[in-house]
């Protein structure tokens, strides 16, 4: 892809080298992330140093050479080590992250729409949790995102149904600075000199989701794909997140991932962040072998939602049942899309389409245009 990026005649001189060096800066970013990540994981599954079959080796370089001339092979050992299936055309992480995502999401429109204060105006309707009040850059709001004073925000504060959930409306990967404020102390002494973020409703979740792991809310993370060739959306894969030990469902924050089955099915065994393997719930004994409730339901909701959010062809949506059978959507997220949630168990990421997505990423690279 460098030499492509260096004779690519179609963009100015300037503009290439402009393009040359955020793709390289890129790359070593990706490259320290990623060699950090799979150092942890083999030193919980040692297993996954060792070569998988040379001709798949060989195979999944080919595959992925027009964007590496040197291919990490770690990716796809990890995933034959976990799910005892090697896919030559498993995405190593790094190509994924500096070359595959941002293709596919290369507009800066597109950061705009994971902002979780705006998703109830546009998505209304009880879909995304009810949000009660709103800081952006430091200035109060209420539901209708309408200006307040600080002296409004603590009357409102005082009639809120605790416990609520504090979070941000912006960067808030792997439940990070997300909190469960009981009371109105509670929560005014944790929005002190903090700012862009929202409260909203703690939803309850459905009794299936709550036998295995009633602590906290379980979430379904569904990845819709809005193909290249036709612009009808897909769901590529779904997985479903559980809290461990009274953790968050994020696995970076203690839980675990199963991936759900085309039928809705449960995978049969469940990963944490280091690539262990749970074939029961470690708190709860329930077996990962039973099939999600609603499925039509779910994916309806899910290519709506995905649907109204355009320049994006990758959309990756946290979904939750409440204890009125309703689906309901957390929130949406546009980049870091967790690929191993799929590959961990043995999928493609893109199932089908992957020859279309590499395709099309090797022609239409955001470096290029």
């Amino acid at each position: 892809m460098i030499i492509k990026i260096i004779i690519n005649r179609s963009l100015p001189i300037k503009e290439r080298v402009k393009k040359l060096i955020a793709y390289l800066l890129s790359r070593r970013g990706a490259s320290i992330l990623w060699k950090r990540e799979f150092k942890i994981i083999l030193k919980h599954q040692p297993l996954c140093r060792k070569p998988v079959e040379k001709s798949i080796e060989n195979a999944h370089r080919l595959y992925w050479k027009p964007f590496r001339s040197r291919i990490n092979m770690a990716t796809l050992r990890d995933t034959l080590r976990i799910s005892g299936i090697a896919h030559p055309k498993i995405i190593p992480e790094e190509v994924y992250v500096t070359d595959i995502e941002p293709t596919l999401n290369s507009s800066p429109t597109v950061d705009y729409l994971s902002n979780k204060s705006l998703y109830n105006h546009w998505f209304p309707g009880k879909v995304f949790p009810h949000d009660f009040l709103h800081n952006i850059d430091g200035e109060w709001l209420d539901h209708e995102l309408n200006p307040i004073s600080p002296e409004r925000v603590s009357l409102l504060a005082q009639e809120l149904p605790y416990p609520v959930v504090l979070k941000p409306n912006r960067d808030s990967y792997g439940g990070k600075n997300i909190y469960f404020p009981r009371d109105v102390d509670e929560l005014m002494n944790l929005v002190k000199k903090r700012k862009n973020f929202l409260v909203q409703e703690k939803i309850k979740q459905h009794s299936f989701f709550n036998q295995f792991n009633h602590r906290g809310l379980n979430t379904i993370r569904v990845n819709v794909y809005r193909s290249v060739s036709d612009n009808k959306l897909h769901i590529i894969n779904m997985a479903m997140r559980m809290g461990v030990g009274g953790s968050l469902d994020n696995v970076t924050s203690g839980g675990i991932v199963t991936r759900i089955k085309k039928n809705g099915f449960l995978n049969g065994w469940a990963i944490d962040k280091y690539g262990k393997k749970f074939f029961r719930h470690p708190d709860t004994g329930v077996d990962f072998n039973i099939q999600i409730p609603d499925l039509i339901g779910l994916q309806e909701m899910a290519l709506k939602i995905a649907g109204r959010i355009f320049y994006a062809r990758l959309i990756s949506l946290d979904c939750c049942y409440d204890t009125d059978e309703n689906w309901r959507m957390i929130e949406v997220n546009l980049f870091s899309g967790s690929i191993c949630f799929a590959q961990q168990h043995g999928a493609l990421y893109f199932d089908e389409f992957t020859d279309e997505v590499r395709d099309y990423c090797i022609k239409n690279h955001w470096a290029l245009v």
